[in-house]
């Protein structure tokens, strides 16, 4: 890595933290290291929601309400425990640098000159998916004007609103005060926004949304022609030391065709044999974790590093 772009992203990163009260997550990217960060917990105080504290932790409103499924996402409650899911499994992928969005986990992932930042991001309504692939940024803009498709125009109409076919930059704008093109039909973004809240929601018309103090930082470290994976990853699985952790999210569709144990216990067997470890799998365990889908990396195996052949 070259000099300036090191002093570049350690200056620009020092500013970003010291200008925001929310931070994304920042990682040194370690070699065959997959799994990264460290769950909290927080006690509750009676003004909390799970909103807030979502905004607040840098976490998507369905991260935070998926690992405290038995929480009251409006009123939790004070003296509350409540858990801050902030360990990842890194989603598979075959990209040195650049942008990694997995739509099940609401979150987004970028490599950049030996950092990984991670954050989360709202997705399309089901009715206006975001699409899969690899793309790439083709365009970026600051304090953009938002010139909504006629669909989205006649969606307004149909709900007795108007919507002017230029969106001037403001507070009214919601691409917010950044915004990078991906070069996939459709207009898709990359963008800030103007409502937070949606942030970790199906809220947007196949865009990708981040919390403004988020796409502040990555913006000025994102170049033209960065490589970009959108994908489809409800399941995941990584090595931590000695331990196997699986991490299980909601698939976005409830007929999708892998929501069932049994392709869960194809994955885990899948990931042993090519890892070549052959301890035994607790499958309660893993069964548990499956159904709970609580997003929270959790340990199914715990094997011996030597035996296994991994250093």
């Amino acid at each position: 890595m070259k000099y300036f772009e090191k002093t570049l992203l350690y200056f620009i990163f020092l500013f970003y933290c010291l200008n925001t009260a929310h931070a994304a997550s920042v990682f040194d990217l370690e070699e065959n290291i997959k799994i990264v960060g460290q769950n909290e917990t927080i006690i509750a105080v009676y003004e909390d929601t799970l909103i807030d504290l979502a905004r607040t932790h840098n976490l998507g409103f369905t991260e935070i309400v998926i690992a405290n499924r038995s929480v009251d996402k409006w009123l939790p409650g004070a003296g509350t425990i409540i858990r801050l899911p902030k360990k990842f499994i890194i989603p598979n992928h075959k990209i040195q640098e650049g942008i990694i969005i997995n739509l099940p986990e609401y979150r987004g992932y970028y490599m950049n000159n030996g950092k990984l930042i991670t954050f989360p991001v709202g997705i399309g309504r089901m009715d206006w998916t975001t699409p899969l692939g690899k793309s790439t940024v083709d365009l970026k803009l600051e304090n953009p004007s938002w010139y909504p498709p006629k669909s989205v125009q006649q969606e307004y109409k149909q709900r007795g609103e108007y919507l002017s076919p230029v969106v001037p930059p403001g507070p009214q704008n919601p691409l917010g005060k950044f915004a990078m093109r991906i070069d996939i039909p459709g207009g898709y973004f990359i963008h800030g926004t103007n409502k937070p809240d949606g942030v970790g929601m199906q809220v947007s018309h196949g865009c990708i949304r981040l919390f403004p103090e988020d796409i502040k930082l990555i913006f000025p470290l994102t170049k033209i022609n960065t490589p970009v994976l959108i994908a489809d990853q409800p399941f995941k699985i990584g090595i931590l030391g000695d331990e196997i952790l699986l991490e299980i999210h909601e698939t976005l569709s409830t007929d999708d065709v892998r929501n069932n144990f049994g392709y869960i216990k194809s994955m885990v067997k899948d990931f042993l044999s090519i890892k070549g470890i052959q301890s035994t799998v607790d499958w309660t365990r893993v069964k548990a974790i499956f159904e709970e889908k609580t997003g929270i990396p959790a340990m199914i195996v715990q094997f011996s590093v030597t035996e296994s052949g991994l250093h």
